[in-house]
Parts: structure tokens; C-alpha cells; sequence
């Protein structure tokens, strides 16, 4: 699982490496942004659930976790290394701005959870 994901970001990185690789002027995905997105998903902890990877038309690389339209939380990786995140849980609306230094922000790891746990929560 953990090979399809990096296999998956090289995929994205290949396909959207030139610029307007949308038709519509989209920037491209820079070296350093991809090496950015492979260390963020190295740095997942262990157990965390695979999530699902693209690219946004500024060249960022888009990793997303989606549990339905009430569960997600997307981050979005600037070639400065910026982290860019939105998450949902259900009325609740979160989202702000993280450095990446190598490791997970605690604040993204927590949310992961969170919207791992809401799936098992809303039969009981």
C-alpha cells in the first residue's frame, strides 16, 4: 500500500511537471515540491491510513484523506514547504497553515485521527 502511494506521487509529479499540464495555464509541479511530498509521506506515522494524492493548478501537490463530503481533510504542499490545510468534521470547519520540518504536525496527525475515529463513532 505504502509502495502504490509513493508509485501514485510519481505519477502526479510526471504528469503535471510542465506547465498548463491542465489546458488551463496551470503552473507546474516543481522538483523541490514533489521532494517536499515525499518526505511528508514518509513522515506519516506508522498506521496512518493511505491517503490520496494530486495536484492543485498553482503546483502544489494536493494529499487528501476523504471519508465522505462531512469527513475530509486535504492538505495542500507549497515548494516552500508550506502546509496548507482544510479538514471537515461534520459542522466543524478547520484549516491553517503549518511549516514542514521533517516531521508530521502534531495538528495534522491529530486530524487524521479524527476523521479515521468519526467512521466507527456514527454506528453506535
Amino acid at each position: 500500500q505504502e509502495i502504490a502511494m509513493f508509485e501514485e506521487l510519481l505519477r502526479t509529479f510526471e504528469e503535471c511537471r510542465e506547465p498548463n499540464w491542465d489546458g488551463y495555464g496551470a503552473e507546474p509541479v516543481r522538483q523541490e515540491t514533489y521532494r517536499l511530498a515525499q518526505q511528508f509521506l514518509d513522515a506519516l506515522p506508522l498506521g496512518t491510513p493511505v491517503p490520496s494524492l494530486g495536484a492543485e493548478p498553482d503546483g502544489h501537490i494536493t494529499v487528501e484523506w476523504y471519508r465522505s463530503p462531512q469527513r475530509t481533510l486535504s492538505v495542500s504542499i507549497s515548494p516552500e514547504g508550506e502546509l496548507h490545510y482544510a479538514a471537515l468534521l461534520g459542522v466543524e470547519r478547520i484549516c491553517g497553515t503549518e511549516r514542514f520540518r521533517a516531521k508530521m504536525p502534531q495538528v495534522l496527525v491529530n486530524l487524521v485521527k479524527r476523521i479515521e475515529e468519526q467512521k466507527t463513532e456514527s454506528f453506535g
